[in-house]
C-alpha cells in the first residue's frame, strides 16, 4: 500500500494487486475481495481472492497468558505461502503484540485483519494503542477492521484503511436500516451495504479535502466515538500530530474536542521551541485577538496600532506584541498570518481554554529580559490569563484601564497615556531590523530557530513589493508573501547548515521524486506537507514537499516520500 495523502494517521492510499488497483479507505466486498476466516484447526488453501487470510487461531480479547503463548507457538508452524493477509487478534495483553509482529514481518504480509474489532472499539485505550502500534511498525500494511459505518470516520482517522462489510448483513436480517443517527434511530428494511458505501465515500472525500477531523468531530453517535477521540487527543497527541499536515487553510474550532486538535498542540510547542523575541524589544504589549484574521486588518488592532503610534512615535519599532487567543493561546505578531482559525466567540472561556493559554503565556514571557516592561491592554477572560501568567513567572504586568471594551475612547486613551510614560526612540536601523524579523520569524516557525537568519541575514536583500524575493550575496534564498514561503536549493543549503533540520538523505543521483525505498535517513521533525531539503553527501541537491512524516519515510518501502519541486 502506498500513501498518497495524510490527515492524522488516516490516509488516502493506493493498493496495487497485479494489474488491478484500488484506493483506500475501502470496503471488502466492494473495492476488493477478502477470504473468510481461515481456522488453524481446519485450514484452507489460498483461494481466488484479492486478500487471502492465513490460517489463524481465534483468540478472544480476554484470552489468558498460557493460551496465547501456546497459540503463538502453533502459528509459527503454519506454511504461509500464498497468503497475503494476517489475522491479528486484538488482545488485552498487548505485551504479546511483538510476537505477532515478528510473523507479519517475517512473511511480508500486505494486510492485517484486526480481530475482535467490535469488542476493541469499546476498550478506548486499547483501540488507540493497538492501531498506533500497527501503524507505526508497518506503514505500508493495510489495516482491515470489522466495524459499523458510524465508526468509519473515527477508525480511519486513527489508522484503519478498510472495513469488512459481511457482518453488516445481520442488521438487514433484523430489518434495521441505517440512518445518520444510528445506532439510536433506525429505519425499517435493509440498507447496510449501501449505507457503508455512502459513508466510506464521504470519508474518502473528507480526506481528499483535508476535512476528516471535522467529520470525526461531527460523528459522535455513541459514547465510544467520543471516548476514543478524547483518549487519542489527550494520551496520543504526538501520534496524531506527526501525521497531521502543516496547516495551510483556516481551521474551524466547532466543538469542545476541537481545542485538542493536533494543530493546537503543534502551535503551543512551536511558540515555546521556535519563537525568540526581537533583540531590540524595549516594551512588550499584550492584546486580545480579533474575529478578523490576520489581526492587523481588524478594526480593533488598527485602533491599537494608532494609539501606540500616537504615544511612542518612532519608538514603535522597539515595541513587540503578543496576541492572546483561544485555543492557540499566544500569537506573536510576526506569526499572525500563520494563525488561520475561527472559533465560536461567546465571551465564556472554559478552564480547558484558560489554563493552557496562561501556561503558554508564562513560558513566552520568560523569553523576554526582566527589565522589559509588560503592558496588557485586555478585558474579560484575557485579564485572568495574563494575571495567572504573571503569578507563574513573578513578572509584573501593567494593566491599562479598560472601560466598555478595549476599543472605547476611554480605553484607547488609557493605553496611550500608559505608553507615554516610556520614552522610546526608534532609528532607521530599528525599522529595517523589524521588517527583516517579520520575515525571519516565519521561516523559524517552519524550520526552527536560525532558519530566518540563514535565508535573510543582516547583509541580505529583499526585492519586490507583494511577492518578496530574498537574496544573499546575489543568490536567491527564497520568497515570502503573507506568511507563505518558498525556499531555493541555495536557501535550503543555508538552512541545513544553520539548523540541521528538515532534511531527507539519499545516496543516488536525484532525477525525479524521492521514493520511500530510496530514503536513507530523514529528520523526525518532518510532517506531511513540509518543505524539505534532499541531501546527498551534506549537499542539498533538491527541495521538495514531504508526502510522509520523517519517521514514516524511513520505515516505508513503497510510494513517494518527497515530491521534488526544484533541483540544485
Amino acid at each position: 500500500m502506498e500513501v498518497l495523502r495524510h490527515e492524522g494517521p488516516g490516509r488516502l492510499g493506493l493498493v496495487r494487486l497485479g494489474e488491478y488497483s484500488f484506493r483506500t479507505p475501502a470496503l471488502a466486498g466492494v473495492d476488493f475481495t477478502l477470504s473468510p476466516f481461515n481456522s488453524f484447526f481446519h485450514p484452507k488453501e489460498p483461494g481466488d481472492y484479492d486478500f487471502n487470510l492465513a490460517p489463524a487461531i481465534p483468540l478472544g480479547f480476554y484470552t489468558p497468558d498460557e493460551v496465547i503463548q501456546k497459540a503463538i507457538g502453533r502459528l509459527w508452524s503454519i506454511n504461509y505461502e500464498g497468503f497475503n493477509a494476517f489475522y491479528l487478534p486484538a488482545l488485552r495483553r498487548m505485551e504479546y503484540l511483538p510476537e505477532f509482529f515478528k510473523i507479519i514481518e517475517r512473511y511480508g504480509f500486505e494486510a492485517v485483519y484486526l480481530g475482535n474489532s467490535k469488542i476493541l472499539i469499546r476498550e478506548y485505550r486499547y483501540f488507540v494503542r493497538i492501531l498506533r502500534e500497527i501503524r507505526e511498525r508497518f506503514p505500508n500494511i493495510m489495516i482491515i477492521a470489522d466495524l459499523e459505518p458510524f465508526f468509519y470516520p473515527l477508525a480511519v482517522y486513527l489508522g484503519v484503511d478498510a472495513f469488512d462489510t459481511r457482518s453488516l448483513k445481520l442488521y438487514d436480517f433484523a430489518g434495521k436500516a441505517f440512518t445518520q443517527y444510528s445506532p439510536f434511530i433506525w429505519k425499517e428494511g435493509g440498507n447496510s451495504l449501501d449505507f457503508a458505501r455512502e459513508t466510506i465515500l464521504l470519508v474518502r472525500k473528507a480526506l481528499e479535502e483535508g476535512k476528516l477531523r471535522y467529520l470525526v468531530e461531527n460523528f459522535f453517535p455513541t459514547q465510544y466515538n467520543a471516548g476514543i477521540l478524547r483518549i487519542a487527543d489527550l494520551e496520543h497527541g504526538d501520534y496524531l500530530e506527526k501525521y497531521t499536515p502543516i496547516q495551510k487553510e483556516t481551521v474551524y474550532f466547532i466543538s469542545d474536542a476541537s481545542i485538542r486538535r493536533p494543530e493546537v498542540k503543534r502551535w503551543h510547542s512551536r511558540v515555546v521551541e521556535r519563537f525568540v523575541p526581537p533583540k531590540n524589544t524595549e516594551i512588550l504589549l499584550l492584546f486580545p485577538c480579533s474575529a478578523k484574521k490576520p489581526y492587523s486588518f481588524s478594526r480593533s488592532h488598527t485602533l491599537y496600532r494608532k494609539a501606540v503610534k500616537e504615544a511612542l512615535g518612532s519608538g514603535i519599532a522597539k515595541v513587540h506584541e503578543l496576541i492572546l487567543t483561544s485555543p492557540f493561546g499566544v500569537v506573536p505578531r510576526e506569526w499572525e498570518w500563520l494563525a488561520k482559525y475561527d472559533i465560536v466567540v461567546t465571551g465564556h472561556w472554559s478552564e480547558e481554554e484558560i489554563k493552557p493559554a496562561a501556561e503558554l503565556l508564562a513560558k513566552t514571557l520568560e523569553k523576554y529580559p526582566k527589565d522589559v516592561p509588560i503592558i496588557a491592554h485586555l478585558d474579560e477572560a484575557y485579564v485572568e490569563i495574563a494575571k495567572m501568567a504573571a503569578e507563574m513567572t513573578g513578572r509584573e504586568i501593567i494593566f491599562t484601564r479598560v472601560e466598555n471594551g478595549t476599543t472605547s475612547k476611554e480605553s484607547l486613551r488609557s493605553l496611550t497615556e500608559t505608553l507615554r510614560e516610556f520614552e522610546l526612540e526608534g532609528t532607521k536601523e530599528d525599522r529595517t531590523y523589524r521588517y527583516f524579523e517579520g520575515i525571519r520569524k516565519v521561516f523559524d516557525f517552519y524550520f526552527g530557530i536560525g532558519a530566518g537568519e540563514a535565508v535573510l541575514p543582516d547583509k541580505g536583500q529583499v526585492k519586490g513589493s507583494k511577492m518578496l524575493r530574498l537574496f544573499v550575496d546575489g543568490q536567491q534564498t527564497g520568497t515570502y508573501k503573507d506568511g507563505v514561503i518558498s525556499v531555493t536549493p541555495f536557501g535550503m543549503q543555508r538552512v541545513y547548515d544553520a539548523t540541521k533540520s528538515y532534511w531527507v538523505k539519499i545516496d543516488f543521483d536525484l532525477r525525479g521524486d524521492v521514493f520511500a525505498v530510496g530514503v536513507g535517513e530523514a529528520d523526525e521533525r518532518i510532517r506531511p506537507g513540509d518543505i524539505v531539503g534532499i541531501v546527498r553527501d551534506e549537499k542539498v541537491v533538491g527541495v521538495g514537499k514531504a508526502v510522509l512524516s520523517g519517521e514514516e519515510m524511513v520505515r516505508a518501502k513503497k510510494g513517494v516520500a518527497v515530491k521534488v519541486r526544484k533541483r540544485a
